[in-house]
């Protein structure tokens, strides 16, 4: 919070809500810890403390500058008390996965909670810190948005806990506070108070677009935001970016338009999906608020518009295996995640009039699916603020948020891992949260606009209804947001671990060390959303030599020559005679504990006489 007072006072925005010093707080610690892991190999914990010691000196040393401290009224108060209860009644449950996991063996949340807990093992454990990828042991870790897994890596040292628990209990708790104040921040600076306690309540304690209508669950959106938890660090974080272009559109200050432009592009390293829709958007907010622009609209949208086309092409020659993944997603999104309450009706529409007919349609329904009711009651809330108190330049935002997520539909390319949704369904979030925050503010400005006691009947009217629907939502939590609506992710969601994994990974984590690699003979270079290798990761803090090959050669280069080495490696090794030469192949190649979970023992030990540990379905070999 320190930090984040600090930067609103330099972002000449000193006197806006806690709240959103709680959100610039948070995005510069995790940056300013993030780039300090990379560059300087610390552990997350150290990084955390240089950085503590950097806010608390310039804290002392610009004190005299600084303004005496604004003091939270009782709205104010209600409004971060509305954020606490709803972070805790949404993230409770998977908070416990853990202990549900380690009672009776199954993950009781989204199975990549797994992967989460190994990047933040990677970031934060003594283990697996200067080990290069956490599935791939000292090989170089790309540079991904991995900035908000710092923040629960902090505590993986001092605690002595592995990621999985860290990732469930602190990582998604922190980012659904952030996004919580970040809706706050914007909906005040809309509306006041009022409008900052409606925009949270739009965003928790109603039910999104997959709960009626079109009911897809993919366009869940607190299924979505529970599940990557990134994207709630990067909602907040961009919802806060909008609060400071607002106050830049009225005052015309700078560096509150500063502030916005580094909240927003920093967000490529918080949630890169979140990243490619909110940079356009807002840049294009920003653009249309100038005098230039508005002078001269039609140059100016030609000028958006060619530099926009020149940019794909340019994209889409330089790297020439990029593949659009328009209809692919469109069937994808439509048509694989039945139950819908329109199964089957796009796919048909499809092999009936074909893709110059079902293109438009499926580009409609994704809005319908993603907004829900929001695409009644948005245009109904911006014609009340027309008439209450008129439209400003930054109520142009979320119709550039909604004309830019058409753009990326049409124009994004296919993942380097072959997933034709992760740029064109994951970055709804934010437009479904720009969206919701603006209509409740605008309801709020026109009840406000009513006079004085209309104002007082709606500020008590939604501390009443936030009250009473607390209650009655939170034993619906678990239905509404952790599990998934679309039928195959039930497999997903309440994954069972091989029997005896969660003790073989506290015996490993027991008797690990800063330095050693464990390595699982079960590998396989096909797709798969976990295996032996990322579960151990995350439950020991341990680097893997190998886990979840595919991931690594989709990338190609060195990457995937490493992983081909190192797949027929571990091959050898099963396939040796005898135990002896199977651990001296083991210690060659740098690994000092091999697990094995298939029920029975290598085939160099296949009654496990030679394993230190055994449990069931697992076995345990040390090589030295």
């Amino acid at each position: 919070m320190l930090a984040g007072f600090l930067l609103l006072r330099a972002a000449d925005a000193g006197d806006m809500p806690a709240a959103a010093a709680w959100v610039l707080g948070t995005f510069a610690t995790a940056i300013a810890a993030y780039t300090l892991v990379e560059c300087f190999q610390l552990t997350a914990a150290v990084a955390f403390a240089v950085w503590t010691v950097f806010v608390l000196g310039s804290s002392v040393v610009y004190r005299e500058h600084a303004s005496s401290p604004r003091r939270l009224d009782a709205k104010e108060l209600a409004g971060l008390l509305l954020c606490g209860v709803a972070t805790l009644m949404w993230c409770w449950d998977t908070a416990e996965a853990p202990q549900i996991l380690t009672r009776e063996g199954r993950l009781a949340a989204w199975i990549d909670f797994f992967i989460h807990g190994g990047v933040i093992s990677q970031l934060g454990d003594p283990r697996a810190v200067g080990r290069g990828s956490f599935d791939l042991a000292d090989f170089p870790a790309p540079l991904l948005h991995y900035a908000s897994y710092v923040l629960p890596a902090v505590f993986a040292g001092p605690l002595d806990l592995p990621g999985l628990p860290l990732s469930t209990s602190v990582w998604l708790p922190l980012g659904f506070l952030t996004m919580c104040a970040g809706a706050y921040a914007l909906g005040a600076a809309l509306a006041g108070p009022a409008g900052g306690v409606a925009a949270v309540a739009a965003l928790t304690l109603l039910p999104d677009a997959s709960s009626y209508g079109l009911r897809n669950g993919l366009f869940g959106y607190h299924w979505n935001i529970l599940n990557t938890p990134g994207s709630s660090y990067a909602v907040g974080c961009c919802l806060l970016s909008i609060a400071l272009l607002q106050r830049w559109s009225q005052e015309g200050k700078l560096r509150p338009l500063l502030a916005s432009a580094f909240l927003v592009g920093g967000t490529a390293l918080v949630r890169v999906h979140v990243f490619a829709l909110a940079f356009p958007a807002l840049l294009a907010s920003a653009a249309m608020a100038t005098r230039a622009v508005q002078r001269n609209k039609l140059a100016s949208f030609a000028i958006a518009i060619t530099a926009f086309a020149l940019f794909v092409a340019g994209f889409y020659t330089t790297v020439p295996y990029a593949v659009p993944a328009l209809e692919l997603s469109l069937d994808g999104v439509h048509s694989l995640v039945e139950p819908t309450a329109y199964t089957g009706w796009y796919r048909q529409l499809l092999q009936s009039y074909g893709p110059g007919a079902a293109v438009p349609v499926g580009l409609l329904l994704v809005y319908a699916a993603s907004l829900g009711a929001l695409t009644v009651f948005y245009p109904l809330s911006v014609w009340l603020t027309h008439r209450s108190r008129g439209l400003g330049a930054i109520d142009l935002v979320p119709g550039a948020f909604l004309a830019c997520y058409l753009l990326l539909w049409i124009t994004a390319p296919v993942s380097q891992h072959g997933d034709p949704t992760e740029l064109t369904q994951r970055p709804f979030v934010i437009l479904y949260a720009v969206i919701a925050v603006w209509t409740a503010a605008g309801f709020v400005n026109w009840m406000a606009a009513q006079g004085d006691r209309a104002a007082r009947r709606a500020w008590l009217a939604l501390l009443l209804l936030s009250g009473l629907a607390l209650p009655v939502l939170w034993p619906q939590t678990g239905t509404l947001g952790k599990l998934p609506r679309f039928r195959w992710g039930s497999e997903y969601s309440n994954y069972r671990v091989e029997e005896g994994l969660t003790q073989a990974a506290d015996f490993l984590r027991a008797r690990s060390r800063p330095g050693d690699v464990f390595a699982a003979q079960e590998v396989k270079l096909d797709w798969v959303a976990t295996d032996i290798a990322t579960e151990l990761v995350s439950l020991t803090g341990m680097p893997a030599y190998l886990g979840r090959p595919f991931i690594h050669l989709s990338r190609g280069g060195r990457r995937e020559q490493a992983v081909r080495e190192r797949y027929a490696a571990l091959k050898r090794v099963a396939g040796e005679e005898n135990a002896a030469a199977a651990a001296r192949r083991l210690r060659e190649l740098g690994i000092q504990w091999y697990v094995v979970a298939d029920g029975a023992g290598p085939r160099w030990d296949p009654e496990r006489r030679r394993a230190v540990f055994v449990d069931r379905m697992v076995a345990v070999y040390a090589t030295q």
